[in-house]
């Protein structure tokens, strides 16, 4: 319950009734009222203040201002000590970026047909210099390529909850979660109704296939997707279109929960130590879909698409230890903290493929063949690894009130041991096998199945609100 604040002017109230002579019970009046009227004048105020719940010890140095009314008008502040606050809690927008996806292999190629058949690498017969790469990884003499994949920033929140143990409080548990928006990004590319431009999908043959009195030896090919019609063609002449569509999926998010103890505390700076546990949460996966139609010639009704998809799920578990200091100058703040976690990154990785085609001369019309995904690195694969997960942040921060406090802030983050998708691919399979172009034994040995890991990285801002109640 809470009652109202109160001041009375005693002289006044009391001269009214005519009891003036007998409150102190002294002719001259106490002690007490002699010095405060020496110093503020002939009258003495007495003030009542109800608090909600029960009162509770004051933080040193802190204290608040509280109107009084008396019944002469006048409203002198009356000094109070403010309550200590336990518990305090922050939401915060977070604006991230995240380490560009690796491309570890070039995954769309163009050229002229006279020169690299359908975007070739290079043999023999073909001059890898026309060869212009679109999308993927640099590769030997051909021209363009990017080793990364960049992500748009990542919108996401972070929550703190934290209570204050001890009437000092020295002591704090604090818990924290992040989490940020699944953002994507890739290439998509599309030939017209004429095969144009040329557009292929690089791979190194790993196995030789016949397809009718051809044999295709092993080496590097390309599997097409669009291509004009064309004299110079070594197969069947015919107009084909389709397309490739290629999207990185990124996911990260994670948790913490730490003891807190204040080291040194001084009136404008204070620092403390952490202790405690983190677990970091990061998913990823490429789909590759693409998808091929016949227009005319030999090919004329044929239509086929084929779906790899190769993901990776890190998960880190680990021990925290960390300081982090605050200076404060009036309403004014600056936090810094470093903390380092120590722990165990559980990786995974799952690869999937499969195709359907309708009208094309293999006897089957479905499989679990795709491009690079096939039924030799097809499955799950799993790993445990020693990882550190460090982390900085830097924190500027303007008091509105005592209880509540805007921030704006910046947070690197590092994970040492981490899965990465492209990386997982390996271009050595056999061309043969997807669509069943050709009939040879399902190869239990290429493509290989990879885990390479590499490292981890995000930064960004973040804009938020701190409260203590």
């Amino acid at each position: 319950m809470i009652a109202p604040e109160f001041s009375v002017s005693v002289p006044r109230l009391l001269a009214g009734l005519g009891l003036l002579a007998g409150v102190c019970g002294q002719a001259g009046g106490c002690e007490l009222c002699t010095v405060y009227a020496a110093e503020h004048g002939p009258r003495v105020r007495a003030g009542v203040t109800w608090m909600p719940g029960r009162s509770s010890a004051p933080v040193p140095g802190t204290h608040k201002a509280t109107s009084s009314v008396a019944l002469d008008g006048s409203a002198p502040p009356i000094w109070t000590p403010a309550p200590e606050s336990r518990f305090y809690g922050g939401v915060e927008y977070l604006h991230w970026w995240v380490k560009d996806a690796p491309l570890a292999i070039p995954l769309v190629t163009t050229g002229p047909i006279a020169s690299t058949h359908h975007g070739l690498l290079g043999n023999p017969m073909i001059t890898a210099s026309d060869t212009t790469i679109l999308y993927g990884a640099p590769f030997g003499a051909a021209k363009g390529g990017d080793d990364s994949q960049a992500f748009p920033g990542l919108s996401g929140t972070r929550l703190t909850f934290g209570y204050s143990i001890g009437r000092d409080s020295r002591f704090a548990i604090e818990a924290s979660g992040f989490a940020l928006q699944q953002q994507s990004a890739g290439y998509e590319s599309r030939g017209d109704s004429s095969g144009n431009p040329v557009l292929g999908i690089p791979v190194n043959n790993s196995l030789a296939y016949q397809v009718g009195p051809m044999i295709i030896p092993p080496g590097e090919d390309s599997l097409p997707y669009s291509l004009p019609a064309s004299p110079l063609r070594a197969r069947a002449d015919g107009i084909i279109t389709g397309g490739v569509k290629i999207a990185n999926d990124i996911r990260l998010w994670g948790a913490e929960l730490n003891g807190v103890i204040s080291l040194n505390r001084k009136p404008s700076w204070e620092l403390s130590g952490l202790v405690g546990l983190r677990y970091l949460d990061l998913a990823e996966s490429l789909n590759l879909t693409t998808q091929i139609q016949g227009i005319t010639g030999p090919y004329a009704g044929q239509y086929g698409e084929a779906k790899d998809r190769f993901s990776t799920h890190n998960r880190f578990f680990g021990g925290t230890l960390g300081l982090r200091g605050r200076y404060s100058s009036g309403r004014l703040s600056v936090d810094m903290g470093a903390r380092v976690a120590l722990g165990v990154s559980e990786e995974v990785q799952d690869v999937a493929g499969g195709y359907y085609s309708v009208n094309f001369a293999a006897p089957y019309d479905t499989g679990a063949e795709g491009v690079f995904a096939q039924p030799a690195n097809e499955g799950r694969t799993s790993s445990s690894r020693f990882a550190v997960v460090p982390e900085v942040q830097l924190k500027i921060g303007y008091a509105l009130t005592p209880r509540l406090r805007l921030t704006l802030g910046y947070d690197f983050l590092y994970y040492s041991n981490v899965l990465r998708p492209s990386e997982q691919i390996d271009r050595n399979v056999p061309k043969g096998q997807t669509f069943r172009q050709a009939s040879p034994v399902i190869s239990t040995v290429t493509p290989s199945r990879k885990f390479e890991t590499t490292d981890f990285f995000a930064h960004g801002f973040s804009l938020g609100m701190e409260l203590r109640f």
